[in-house]
């Protein structure tokens, strides 16, 4: 499920090489809280859109939308009266399944070049403590728009899968994934997951909780978008590495005045923002490497893996190592390994089956 792009970015396509996969129309979808990602297996290429999961709606009547995606997103906070700019999901969790039907009717479309009808199978990402009755949600929404074939994957593991990790391998890798609703920490041995730990918060309370801290040190009110964007431009964790305080300048409310103010945000107070996200992190790691066995241990600490929004901001590995002595890589695609992962499964469904893993093994 699921910081990010730059929010001006358009919705965008990009091919990545990948091995080559059946003919089968097929799509990989990360359904996330901040954006949407979908990926095409297209021969020896992936066809990967990016789309905002936001939707525009009536006020008075919540199931009547009126746009999706970058159009509904550059309403957030900006709407008239009679329509509210919404996220569908929230900490990975489907809040409305009628703006959560339109939006992956959105993201299919996109996908399919609005040949919906084409589409035969969806593979989709989900939390890793998702309940029964959300993944029934998802499934169910996907069937309504003429999908009968959907499989819901675990973010951790689609991610693995998107990485090219040797997820059949029984020395064991780990995913750590951190979105913008949820986050993951999942330990993955003969192709499934062995250990898991969720917990709904990321890269989204960062920017409330700098909302927050700019209001107690100025007094001046800023909006999310203004808060994502001091996490992106200037923003860190904090660690015993030495890290450049960055400095950027942003126009809020005066709460005194009601009268635009400038003020300066750094590095450490987007640090200070992200520390209640770092501490459910370290804990969450902890909470795996007690019950971690003997056996897994060397390879979690050679093949460690962080993907997702929150995975570029700065002193995270070297954080993570402080606390915890695992030496993790930063992915070097962390926003669309989830879906690249979901889609190679869409397009290959046998290679979860435990008997093609075991084969991959050998």
């Amino acid at each position: 499920m699921f910081f990010k792009k730059e929010s001006e970015k358009k919705e965008n396509k990009e091919k990545v090489t990948r091995k080559k996969v059946s003919n089968v129309k097929s799509l990989g979808i990360d359904l996330g809280t901040l954006n949407t990602v979908v990926a095409v297996p297209a021969g020896d290429k992936f066809e990967i859109y990016e789309i905002p999961s936001v939707v525009a709606v009536k006020k008075e009547d919540p199931s009547h939308v009126l746009a999706v995606g970058e159009e509904a997103k550059l309403m957030l906070g900006r709407t008239p009266e009679d329509i509210i700019a919404v996220r569908p999901l929230r900490r990975g969790v489907i809040e409305s399944i009628s703006q959560a039907k339109a939006l992956l009717i959105h993201a299919v479309k996109k996908g399919s070049k609005n040949d919906v009808s084409s589409v035969e199978r969806i593979v989709v990402g989900v939390p890793g403590d998702v309940s029964e009755v959300e993944r029934k949600a998802v499934e169910e929404i996907s069937k309504e728009i003429g999908i009968k074939n959907v499989i819901t994957i675990s973010e951790a593991l689609a991610a693995a899968i998107g990485e090219g990790l040797p997820i059949a391998d029984a020395s064991g890798t780990m995913i750590i994934d951190l979105g913008a609703g949820s986050s993951d920490v999942a330990v993955i041995s003969l192709g499934g997951i062995t250990d898991i730990e969720t917990f709904r918060y990321g890269g989204d309370n960062i920017d409330e909780n700098l909302v927050r801290l700019v209001k107690e040190k100025y007094d001046v009110e800023i909006g999310l978008h203004e808060a994502e964007k001091c996490k992106i431009k200037v923003g860190m964790v904090k660690c015993n590495k030495e890290l450049e305080n960055k400095k950027i300048k942003i126009i809020g409310k005066c709460s005194k005045t009601n009268k635009p103010k400038e003020i300066t945000v750094d590095s450490k107070m987007v640090a200070e923002a992200a520390e209640p996200l770092m501490k459910k992190l370290i804990n969450a790691l902890s909470d795996i490497l007690e019950r971690l066995s003997p056996e897994l241990i060397s390879g979690v600490y050679k093949r460690s893996v962080v993907v997702g929004g929150v995975s570029q901001i700065r002193g995270l590995k070297e954080r993570i190592y402080e606390e915890v002595g695992i030496p993790v890589k930063i992915s070097n695609d962390p926003l669309k390994v989830v879906a690249k992962g979901a889609a190679i499964v869409a397009a290959e469904p046998r290679a979860l089956e435990p008997e093609i893993r075991l084969k991959a093994m050998k």
